[in-house]
């Protein structure tokens, strides 16, 4: 009487390992991600209704140079000196402010004057050639 000895049996694909493989790329891509907060800036366009016209208004020129230097009308100002700076440009009155960042600017720095520009609430932001 001759036995054969049983080949090796298959196991079924077992879904652990593809559970854990499926739980660690979520693990990594949430790790990561950037969770990070976009906002809209708003900038004044030239010839808006409602406007009041330029000969009536004071216009502040803010220039972003390459290294992210911020000039009131030509003068160095710092960042956190910004608005009070803006504020003594105005002198009170109803202001434009001309934002012209200069050739090497970075775009990060375009956004950071403007939005240090608006928040100060001295008027109207213009972002100029």
């Amino acid at each position: 009487m001759r036995v054969e000895a049983a080949g090796p049996k298959r196991r079924g694909t077992g879904l652990t390992a593809l559970i854990d493989v499926v739980f660690l790329l979520l693990l990594f891509f949430m790790l990561a991600s950037t969770f990070s907060r976009f906002a809209i800036v708003e900038v004044a366009l030239g010839g808006r209704a409602g406007v009041a016209p330029a000969a009536d208004v004071v216009a502040v020129l803010l220039g972003v140079d390459g290294e992210g230097n911020l000039h009131v009308n030509g003068a160095r100002v710092g960042p956190e000196a910004l608005a009070e700076a803006l504020r003594a440009a105005t002198g009170g009155e109803p202001a434009r402010i001309l934002v012209r960042p200069a050739a090497g600017a970075s775009v990060q720095d375009i956004v950071r004057a403007l939005e240090r520009a608006r928040s100060a609430g001295v008027g109207d932001v213009i972002l100029v050639r």
